[in-house]
């Protein structure tokens, strides 16, 4: 489930005596979480408490990365591994090249636009240059001054490259334009990739708060209701270490796709990191969201699932929800705060259950 691990763990390494008394980092069975291996693994490495470092903290102890891992193990055998390792390891595993592409794109459009605004300035230095010329024969003719054959010819002379200077540029331009909207495809595309969450292609944490922050806008202005419903896989740990982390990540994709046939164009999930999501539910109530959360368990719990790899039945999972609806007043933090809450009084109510915020919790 989502909790504020930064704080948590600050105050576990400042816990005196026995670290394990921290209560969120054991579970119902007084089995270690990962909250508490991800702590062990700050610990030992000596790594600052910062989004980083937690990251790799977590890509190595709950995910399928090999290759992460393996990098992560070499430059720790070397003593090497602090906060500035960490961090270029970090990088190259996690830093998309998607900013890369959006600064190549703006770079190619500005150079196209660059280009246009050139023609545009030839094909007026010609136009001009023409135009005078025109005017100078023109007035051979009215004055009498040579041959008028002559002076007629280099008329249409003139006029022919005016035509031809003009359809070059208009070709140059339509190209450039054709460009243009090329690199705005590819923007569009390099945006959404940049919004996507690689495992479950749902919409990412940083996709969530933009929408967020533009529903609560809503309520706001328009007194536009919503609700939030944080959805958390329950005793997902026990999957990755009984059938490992492939197998979690394949669950993590059912439980996405069960939970994407909520959404519509009023109705956003997102993947809020780890094996916790994020549903905003646009101008509706907490008694309709609660119904529609609890049918989505209700129906993803009664499936048994089978790990293809292995071919070992994996069971029933479920996931437990807590969902609260914005009211005047609340900020940004405060409705995420009602939403956890729920979230988990209803972990720690049993699991496999949806409950809503109330003033009691």
């Amino acid at each position: 489930m989502k909790i504020d691990i930064k704080n948590i763990l600050t105050s576990y390494f400042n816990e005196e005596g026995e670290k394990m008394a921290c209560p969120v980092c054991t579970d119902e069975d007084s089995e270690y979480s990962q909250l508490l291996e991800i702590a062990n693994f700050l610990e030992q490495h000596k790594l600052s408490l910062r989004p980083e470092n937690l990251e790799l903290a977590w890509q190595y102890i709950c995910s399928s990365n090999m290759e992460l891992k393996a990098e992560l193990d070499r430059v720790a055998a070397l003593f090497q591994l602090n906060d500035q390792s960490a961090l270029e390891i970090y990088r190259k595993h996690f830093k998309s090249d998607i900013g890369e592409q959006i600064d190549r794109i703006i770079r190619q459009a500005v150079e196209q636009i660059h280009n246009t605004s050139e023609i545009i300035n030839d094909g007026n230095e010609n136009a001009i240059e023409h135009e005078s010329a025109l005017i100078k024969q023109a007035d051979n003719i009215r004055g009498g001054k040579g041959s008028v054959d002559i002076a007629i010819q280099k008329l249409l002379d003139l006029s022919r490259l005016m035509v031809e200077s003009t359809r070059e540029n208009r070709e140059q331009i339509l190209q450039t334009n054709m460009k243009l909207a090329e690199l705005q495809s590819e923007l569009e595309v390099a945006r959404n990739e940049a919004d996507c969450d690689k495992l479950t292609r749902l919409p990412n944490r940083r996709k969530f708060d933009r929408i967020l922050d533009i529903v609560i806008k809503k309520f706001e202005n328009e007194q536009q209701p919503f609700v939030l419903a944080f959805v958390d896989v329950d005793h997902f740990k026990r999957v990755n270490d009984t059938f490992g982390h492939e197998c979690g990540d394949r669950v993590l994709r059912l439980v996405a796709d069960e939970l994407m046939l909520l959404s519509n164009s009023r109705c956003h999930t997102s993947r809020y990191g780890g094996e916790e999501f994020a549903i905003i539910f646009e101008d509706d109530n907490l008694d309709s969201v609660m119904k529609k959360v609890d049918k989505c368990r209700e129906a993803f719990a009664k499936r048994s699932l089978v790990d293809v790899e292995s071919g070992k039945a994996v069971g029933h999972v479920t996931f437990s929800a807590g969902i609260a609806q914005c009211l005047p007043g609340d900020t940004k933090q405060a409705i995420l705060r009602k939403a956890d809450l729920a979230l988990y009084e209803a972990k720690s109510g049993g699991r496999n259950m949806v409950l809503k915020y109330s003033n009691g919790h």
